[in-house]
């Protein structure tokens, strides 16, 4: 493990407008401290947007900060990981434009894990069985998930399809 980069992450935009491209390069390096300079490829789901993955190290807890810096651009959509590489402690950031802002804690194999505040709060609130389930997947992310997977999807398309293309 590197002490001088005890943070580890993944910014993944799947989608914005072409004409962002340069803002959030500005905006990832702003808070990397460096130039990271994203590929920019083409998002095959939305002809004209653009889609990127950026892999990072850092002195110092970023995700946040830079989710919450992304999210002022109402079209991107996007998911920021960050571990800590001493606690092993993963938090999972992702943007849709209708959807907001969702924030959670991930188990290792990547699943997200609610802590017992969380479940006693969403406990708490829930005045029947369908506001608890409606709660429960909220906390879960289950609608982020359903909105991104085919950004997904089409992403790893269209890069096997670019690959293919190259050989």
């Amino acid at each position: 493990m590197s002490r001088s980069s005890p943070y580890a992450g993944r910014i993944l935009i799947y989608s914005t407008p072409a004409a962002l491209t340069q803002h959030i390069d500005w905006a990832i390096n702003q808070h990397l401290g460096g130039e990271v300079g994203p590929n920019w490829i083409n998002q095959p789901l939305l002809p004209g947007s653009k889609a990127s993955e950026v892999n990072y190290q850092s002195k110092e807890m970023i995700a946040a900060k830079l989710a919450k810096s992304l999210i002022k651009w109402r079209y991107l959509r996007f998911e920021i990981t960050e571990q800590s590489k001493t606690t092993g402690d993963t938090t999972l950031y992702r943007v849709t434009p209708d959807l907001g802002l969702h924030q959670a804690s991930l188990a290792s194999n990547g699943d997200v894990v609610l802590n017992e505040h969380q479940v006693n709060q969403i406990i708490t609130n829930s005045v029947s069985h369908k506001r608890l389930q409606q709660d429960l997947e909220k906390a879960l992310g289950n609608e982020w998930e359903i909105e991104l997977e085919p950004y997904r999807l089409a992403l790893a398309a269209g890069v096997t399809e670019i690959f293919s293309n190259i050989g």
